[in-house]
């Protein structure tokens, strides 16, 4: 009786989840079939917010089939901008499974689909700069801000203008530019506070709070997650964030328990990032395993291949476990790996330019625009005199952060130097010496020292000649990296 009552009960349970399953799935097809039937203006506002809350901010065990749904009934409708609409979907589908090169693509095509002077445009390039980013590619990422910036200039339209500097700021962050993030942040707090945007001022704590938590600014931090939790619609997620950012500047353990809560949060929107601290935590805790385990997975992943500089973090993550752990030939590979990341970005950088110079450059030739128009043509000359000048100055800016690049480079090579002499010393020279003394304490406590040497005399060779031969492989290495 109580099987047969057991089995009812989850029977009626597994009848419910579906019943509630299904009805979710038929709210989202009922809500898309109704947008698709509206007005063409009023259907693009009701489609973009399907798309936000079922692709952008959906579960991660949601996603395929609120894509399919999606596509299914937009597929089958008459909008005009239907292909856009698709691509949009199929490059945030793409972007929350961390499979950017695909992401990038759909969201090109859905720009070739859009108008420049559609709405739609600077959200979709907004999209783009998005993924920019998380491909590493911070000169396109700026591009697309900076003219995201001169159309809402001329819209006036504070609030997206907000927005768009929190968004470059957190571009500057991710490419470990604090004090200029900081700077991004004072401009959109102080276009804010004079709109009264409270949501607004909420995002630039957050973003404040994180380039502190890079700076290893405690009383910062602090500061402004403070300032966050007294504002009343903060997001639990960010939170979190702010929670295990204080605790690992600490070096709390707890800092481990809130990162797990955003890993375990399958639409956190800085996956990438939480999965990276997530692996120093346990670092920070001695919990090399798990720390390795974790960076080993994401360098594993095909998905992230064209990340240089998180892959050379990443490395140094493994190297460091490995360095903990005493396993100096391991640790010495992972460094290594991170050592030729570092050649590879450095290269890059180099061919590519800085976000910083490219900012110069941007802003030069604004002001060389301008007095195009204003001024005759002597003045102009003058202008494009100071033009060269400029140039001359980011040739030295880009010299200065080259040499920066090279310091770096640099202290890795020194670290797997210093790797693989510690390793020789630990593991052979120290071997052979104590043989030596090992013999000489023989002959010393032995009656007849003679006999006991002559028994003993080819082993002291032994260890001796491989005692020469160690010493003059560290000669040899040094002699290599001189």
């Amino acid at each position: 009786m109580k099987t047969i009552l057991k089995t009812a009960v989850i029977s009626t349970l597994i009848f419910f989840l579906s019943s509630i399953s299904l009805y979710a799935d038929n709210s989202l097809q009922d809500k898309i079939q109704t947008a698709v039937k509206s007005s063409p203006s009023a259907a693009e506002k009701q489609i973009e917010k399907l798309i936000t809350s079922y692709i952008w901010l959906a579960k991660e065990e949601k996603l395929s089939s609120n894509r399919e749904i999606l596509l299914a009934v937009i597929t089958k409708s008459d909008l005009p901008d239907k292909k856009a609409f698709r691509f949009e979907i199929e490059a945030l589908y793409a972007k929350r499974l961390l499979k950017f090169d695909q992401a990038k693509r759909y969201i090109l095509s859905a720009l070739d689909e859009t108008p420049q002077e559609s709405p739609r445009f600077i959200k979709l390039l907004r999209i783009l700069a998005f993924i920019d980013t998380d491909l590493e590619n911070y000169m396109r990422a700026m591009e697309s801000y900076l003219i995201i910036e001169k159309q809402l200039q001329s819209q006036q339209d504070t609030s997206k203008l907000i927005l768009n500097y929190a968004n470059i700021a957190d571009l500057y962050i991710k490419s470990s530019l604090y004090k200029e993030a900081i700077e991004a942040l004072d401009t959109a707090h102080h276009l804010a506070v004079q709109q009264g945007r409270e949501q607004m001022q909420l995002l630039v704590y957050e973003n404040k709070a994180t380039a502190y938590f890079h700076l290893n600014n405690l009383d910062s931090l602090n500061y402004y997650a403070a300032k966050v939790s007294r504002i009343r619609f903060v997001n639990a997620g960010n939170v979190h964030r702010l929670k295990y950012m204080i605790l690992l500047l600490k070096k709390d353990k707890r800092s481990i328990d809130e990162i797990k809560v955003l890993v375990d949060n399958a639409n956190d929107p800085e996956k990438l990032y939480t999965y990276l601290h997530f692996a120093r935590a346990y670092l920070l805790f001695d919990q090399t395993e798990k720390a390795r385990k974790i960076a080993l997975k994401l360098l594993s992943s095909a998905d992230l291949k064209s990340l240089g500089y998180m892959r050379g973090k990443l490395f140094n993550i493994v190297g460091d476990t490995y360095a903990k752990e005493k396993k100096f030939a391991l640790a010495a590979q992972y460094y290594k790996k991170a050592t030729d990341q570092a050649a590879v970005n450095t290269v890059k950088t180099m061919e590519t330019g800085s976000i910083l110079n490219y900012l110069k450059y941007d802003e030069i030739k604004k002001k060389y625009v301008v007095a195009q128009e204003d001024l005759q043509v002597r003045q102009n000359y003058f202008m494009l005199c100071m033009v060269v000048a400029s140039m001359i100055i980011l040739t030295f800016i880009f010299l200065y952060r080259s040499l920066k690049m090279k310091k770096k480079y640099d202290e890795l090579m020194f670290n797997k130097l210093n790797s693989e002499i510690s390793f020789i010393n630990s593991h052979e020279i120290r071997g052979y010496l104590s043989n030596i003394l090992g013999i000489i304490m023989v002959i010393k406590m032995s009656e007849d020292r003679k006999e006991t040497y002559l028994e003993f005399e080819q082993a002291l060779f032994d260890s001796a000649e491989n005692l020469d031969n160690s010493i003059q492989n560290i000669a040899k290495i040094l002699n290599d990296k001189a």
